[in-house]
């Protein structure tokens, strides 16, 4: 399930996902519109790797152990690091230069989710911001987040119709518990090559 979350309220309406504008990916590499689903073709293998199809490659290539279906709590970034929304906009940089992050949510004192920034969010905004502002000044209010039992494959569609590159995973108490990015998916798709991640 996916919400946004608004200055650490819940909105009423969930993130609108368009199927019809997103190939499914069968398992075994074959791609074919979700409209299309009942629909098989056939490929002739032949002796060269160039001209058998994607399917019979990622096939071989996939592990015995591969499985249909991940949520995000099995792959998602934990714990969640996070900042509090009266810390300092320079603060804030030098703690995610720091920790290596580019994404950090940003929460009020009883830990609940009030906004997010990223790293080009503050570079960029810090040329018009004095940088010992607090970074709720800058931080995004309205942020798109997920339950942890959420399937990988409405986080992939959500990201594409989003056009977003990573969504904090909270608890009921819209507290971030973790965080899943672009690199998380690619990483599972390094790993299980013909995984199935389009619903």
């Amino acid at each position: 399930m996916f919400f946004w979350i608004h200055d650490g309220r819940i909105l009423p309406n969930a993130p609108t996902t368009y199927a019809d504008r997103v190939h499914k990916i069968h398992p075994g590499g074959k791609s074919a519109p979700i409209s299309g689903e009942g629909e098989e073709s056939t490929n002739v293998s032949t002796g060269s790797f160039l001209h058998r199809s994607p399917g019979d490659v990622y096939q071989e290539s996939a592990g015995q152990t591969e499985r249909a279906v991940y949520f995000l709590h099995e792959i998602m970034s934990t714990p969640a690091i996070t900042q509090k929304s009266t810390e300092t906009i320079a603060n804030c940089l030098d703690f995610m230069l720091e920790k290596g992050i580019r994404h950090l949510p940003i929460t009020n004192e009883m830990g609940t989710l009030v906004g997010f920034v990223s790293d080009r969010d503050i570079l960029e905004k810090s040329k018009s911001y004095e940088r010992d502002w607090p970074v709720s000044d800058i931080m995004i209010k309205r942020v798109l987040v997920g339950s942890p039992g959420s399937e990988i494959r409405g986080v992939t569609q959500v990201l594409l119709e989003e056009r977003i590159g990573c969504i904090p995973v909270v608890n009921d108490d819209n507290q971030p518990i973790g965080m899943i990015t672009r690199s998380d998916l690619l990483r599972l798709l390094l790993k299980y090559p013909n995984l199935n991640i389009i619903a």
